[in-house]
């Protein structure tokens, strides 16, 4: 269930990093992204946390921002996205964030990536060159290189920042994956054939009709691109690409979603509705609980665009 904006952290958890001392330069920036290595790739409107060390040396909690438009300095602090110009990125959260005796200042900033973003051309070539940094009291750090793309999907978890607190992990990182009412799918509370679902996510990119950067949408307000869906029914799947083109027929279409879309008062968040096909027969069971041999998930559904796809592992309940 989706809490009040003023009070979550509306982007994913920023990648770990392990390496960082005393020895960081103010105001570099030491992570960002959801979970994994390599460089950064930020799509328009996209949601996301950067670390930055050397940064909120006063902050003593976190700083959120009111009801409606979001600010673009919160806590002295600011973030610039560069591309031509110098473009202000809204501010969702700042968020002390030292996580080793080590590790000197840190803060965690959650922003939005401008709607005005310059993607790469769809058929291919360089893009103009995209860079962010960090000011605070009018101090600027150094620049971070990011990679624009259309897309970057990222399908949210309990354990995301952007949704923190809607749901028990119990050592796991469910998805924000709900029924009708709003539940959250899992073991014991599993997802029917036939059902509609909503699946939570950041980064899919521009809409139609367009939404101000840093605002909320007041309506659903669907994605300018098409995704695509895919379900693949194993135990503990991965995710995988809806249309991976060199393995299947050229004429195979594959599944959209019922509305992929801006999620209404919660600036970047989207939403993916699709509806549970048909189950197997010979699919096992999901098992509550945790240990070699159990499955924990028996669907996977994977959501993917003109660059990126992430996936959901669900549970279904089985037909009597």
């Amino acid at each position: 269930m989706i809490c009040p904006t003023a009070r979550c952290v509306l982007a994913a958890a920023a990648v770990a990093f392990s390496a960082l001392g005393q020895s960081a330069s103010p105001s570099t920036i030491v992570g960002a992204g959801y979970l994994f290595p390599g460089p950064v790739s930020v799509a328009p409107g996209q949601v996301i946390t950067i670390f930055a060390a050397g940064v909120g040396r006063t902050l003593t909690q976190p700083v959120f921002p009111g009801f409606g438009k979001l600010p673009t300095s919160l806590a002295s602090i600011s973030v610039t996205i560069v591309q031509s110009t110098n473009i202000p990125a809204p501010i969702l959260s700042v968020v002390p964030a030292a996580s080793c005796p080590n590790c000197g200042v840190m803060t965690a900033i959650t922003i939005q990536v401008p709607y005005e973003l310059y993607q790469v051309p769809p058929n291919g070539g360089l893009g103009p060159s995209l860079f962010l940094f960090v000011t605070e009291n009018g101090v600027a750090g150094n620049w971070t290189m990011l990679n624009p793309v259309p897309d970057q999907v990222h399908i949210l978890t309990v354990c995301d920042t952007v949704i923190g607190g809607s749901g028990p992990s119990t050592g796991r990182c469910p998805w924000e994956v709900t029924h009708a009412n709003g539940t959250l799918v899992s073991n014991t509370n599993p997802a029917s054939a036939g059902e509609e679902l909503v699946a939570y996510a950041v980064g899919l990119g521009a809409t139609n009709p367009s939404v101000p950067t840093g605002q909320p949408a007041a309506h659903p307000a669907p994605t300018a691109k098409k995704f695509a869906l895919d379900f693949n029914f194993h135990p503990d799947a991965l995710a995988s690409q809806p249309f991976p083109s060199n393995v299947v027929p050229a004429n195979y279409v594959p599944p959209a979603p019922l509305f992929s879309g801006l999620t209404p008062g919660y600036p970047g968040l989207y939403q993916i509705n699709f509806v549970v096909p048909a189950i197997p027969a010979g699919l096992p069971p999901c098992v509550a609980g945790q240990g070699p041999g159990l499955v924990n998930t028996n669907l996977t559904v994977s959501v993917g665009g003109f660059t990126s796809f992430d996936g959901a592992a669900l549970c279904v309940s089985l037909p009597e």
